[in-house]
């Protein structure tokens, strides 16, 4: 897989999403790092052809329109299909890379759930730390991703008539993103969440290395979905309704119980005393509203419940340490209210994260919180191309 290597050639960073491709290219000058371009293509599923061929097209949609001075792309992976976990091992000095090789991927057979010839497999050495009585120790970060996966992403992007330079971790990029992009490397643990249209990513950083990554099927297409059922709009209409109706704030949050417990509703019983006949575009705006509001609440809040729980297991399982601030992207967080219902459910300072303070170029004149949601991915897969080692 070589996530690893240490390699600085021209690529831009290519984020495949489940319903747009997004491309950044890079560069060096002095001491900045330069956006020289970048763009943002639909995925148009409209018609006949099979997802790879509308993925291919909007990848060739997006190198027509944006011009990138290379053929080499950066692609990411992201949901079920990875793995990505920090063991503790016996210590290994550098002399026994074989030895220690082989202990790595004896004790990652019990955190992968697939076949280990099934997947891409890779590790890096995080750390030595102190063991007390039994001396030193080894924190070692693996990465498994099922090679089908793998190999579709390869694949478009070679039938895109592009050469696939690394295909990376979508959690890495936002680690990367915000180590370079936003210059910023945090002493206390912080939560990066990237929730996009299919999968939502959570990072946990500290210093310059990834502590723990998972991604969540729940994502902001299972809203849009949601609403374009229960009120008849199609994609576009509903993906509208979310954004500007979004999350009806109030001030206070409900307690941890009613949050924990908020996926356990049954959202069609939500639906049982509203009017059901007449034409959905013509109900009330204000139903329609209080409607829209009911669904944001109840999948975002079955989404930030899971990232409450990743945060517990992190403080209580790993470090030992809570997180101090969850730093939020993906174009979900544009919807009205999102980031203040999401600080309030984890109590947790949560601001939207902006990895482009160390960045210069054209894509600063864009709104910032579309930038951000659009772009943030995509930075963090070209800052391989300029800063080598690219993943923490």
């Amino acid at each position: 897989m070589g996530l690893f290597k240490k390699k600085k050639r021209a690529a831009f960073g290519l984020d495949i999403g489940y319903s747009s491709v997004k491309g950044v290219e890079v560069s060096k000058s002095g001491d900045d790092i330069v956006v020289t371009r970048y763009g943002c293509v639909p995925i148009d599923e409209s018609g006949k052809g099979k997802r790879a061929e509308a993925v291919v097209k909007a990848i060739n949609s997006l190198c027509s329109q944006s011009h990138f001075s290379t053929k080499r792309a950066i692609a990411a992976v992201s949901g079920e299909s990875v793995i990505v976990r920090v063991l503790r091992l016996p210590y290994f000095s550098d002399k026994e890379t074989d030895e220690l090789r082989f202990a790595v991927e004896t004790e990652a057979r019990d955190f992968i759930p697939f076949d280990m010839e099934d997947v891409a497999f890779d590790y890096q050495k995080l750390a030595e730390i102190d063991a007390g009585s039994e001396g030193k120790a080894l924190e070692v970060l693996i990465v498994a991703a099922q090679k089908d996966v793998v190999k579709w992403e390869t694949d478009v992007i070679q039938a895109a008539g592009l050469e696939p330079a690394v295909i990376d971790i979508g959690s890495f990029a936002l680690v990367n993103a915000v180590q370079y992009g936003a210059n910023m490397v945090p002493n206390e643990p912080v939560a990066l969440v990237d929730i996009g249209s299919a999968v939502t990513n959570i990072a946990i950083m500290k210093g310059e290395h990834t502590r723990f990554t998972r991604d969540l099927s729940t994502a902001g297409n299972t809203i849009t979905r949601a609403i374009m059922s229960e009120l008849g709009l199609d994609e576009n209409q509903a993906e509208k309704a979310k954004r500007d109706f979004g999350i009806s704030y109030e001030g206070e949050s409900d307690t941890e119980q009613e949050i924990l417990t908020i996926s356990q509703t049954n959202l069609p019983d939500m639906f049982d005393s509203l009017d059901e006949g007449g034409e959905s575009l013509e109900q009330d705006e204000d139903q329609m509203e209080q409607q829209v509001h009911a669904i944001c609440e109840q999948f975002l809040g079955e989404i930030v419940s899971e990232i409450k729980r990743c945060l517990l297991f992190y403080e209580n399982q790993l470090d030992g340490e809570p997180v101090g601030k969850v730093y939020l992207t993906g174009g979900t967080v544009c919807m009205k209210n999102a980031d203040r219902y999401i600080e309030n459910l984890l109590d947790t300072p949560t601001e939207v994260l902006d990895p482009f303070k160390a960045v210069k170029g054209d894509i600063m004149s864009l709104d910032p919180l579309e930038r951000c949601a659009t772009y943030t991915v995509g930075l963090g897969l070209a800052m391989r191309s300029v800063m080598g080692e690219g993943v923490s």
